[in-house]
């Protein structure tokens, strides 16, 4: 009895590492791919025909195509929907491949999801989920774990449907929804369906949402950072600056802020300068796996 249990306990042991070894093996490579990228652009930015005229060189590449890539940092932006305002368009003139996640329902979300379409970010679906404790709003979308298979999925379908834009989906709120295996289930079912990717938002550390989601094989990740709890400009910055530092030491991270003023305000003036640095802003669609 003892030596079958020592055997059980090898063989988990031997297919966790397996899985884990996998799984980093496939990060490195969407890493080393996303670096050859920057090589070929670089070198395909950096030569000039001989026939170029003088003036020619004002059209010259930015210095960022030149320098060596440090990280390469997923931002996405939560909570577009609410408002349509000098705020919300503002994040529309940010620099970088960034990602907004748009609540579906409010009086906004068709309209802001086709605005940043068009002006070339990525859209995702910002999909409230419930929450322990109160979960507030969107009523008619939120994921609740009392509900019926049919429902959780109908709402899922609704909420694409609203924002055809979307290519993807985070979860708005779902400390209870994301720690809830069956309602994560049918999320991966109807994400495999369309062929999404889901971004974990961790807004709990009893979350299964990614690891549902890798069971059944749909593209995943999950945040790293949270830029905004506190609505300091300081305090974001330095969230920022931890982001920035992370993909450097990881190679890719993950940061969510929101639709406030103070982020806005921080990013409009620290993106270009971690980009003179060498990190790369880039669409989270690219940093699933």
């Amino acid at each position: 009895m003892q030596q079958d249990y020592k055997t059980l306990t090898i063989y988990v042991l031997t297919l966790f590492v397996i899985v884990l070894l996998i799984v980093l093996k496939k990060q490195q490579d969407h890493l080393t791919e996303l670096e050859d990228e920057v090589v070929i652009e670089t070198e395909k930015s950096t030569v000039f025909p001989d026939t170029l005229k003088q003036e020619s060189l004002d059209k010259a590449p930015d210095v960022t195509a030149q320098v060596p890539m440090r990280g390469v940092i997923g931002l996405i932006i939560d909570d577009f929907g609410y408002r349509n305002d000098h705020v919300s368009n503002g994040f529309l003139n940010l620099s970088g491949k960034l990602t907004y996640a748009i609540i579906p329902g409010h009086e906004y979300s068709q309209l802001f999801s086709k605005k940043a379409y068009d002006a070339g970010y990525e859209i995702i679906v910002h999909m409230p989920m419930e929450n322990i404790g109160k979960t507030y709003g969107e009523e008619e979308y939120a994921l609740m774990s009392y509900f019926q298979d049919d429902e959780i999925k109908d709402r899922i379908n609704s909420a694409f449907d609203q924002l055809p834009e979307s290519i993807g989906l985070n979860n708005h709120q779902g400390s209870r929804g994301t720690a809830d295996s069956r309602v994560m289930t049918l999320l991966a079912g109807v994400i495999k369906e369309k062929k999404k990717f889901f971004i974990d938002s961790r807004t709990t550390s009893n979350s299964l949402a990614e690891t549902t989601m890798r069971k059944y094989n749909v593209a995943t990740n999950k945040r790293d950072i949270f830029l905004d709890n506190e609505l300091d400009e300081e305090k974001i910055n330095t969230q920022l600056l931890k982001l920035a530092e992370l993909s450097e030491k990881k190679g890719i991270a993950i940061g969510i802020g929101h639709v406030k003023p103070q982020t806005l305000s921080v990013l409009k003036r620290e993106i270009p300068v971690l980009q003179k640095k060498g990190f790369r802003f880039e669409f989270v669609s690219r940093l699933v796996y």
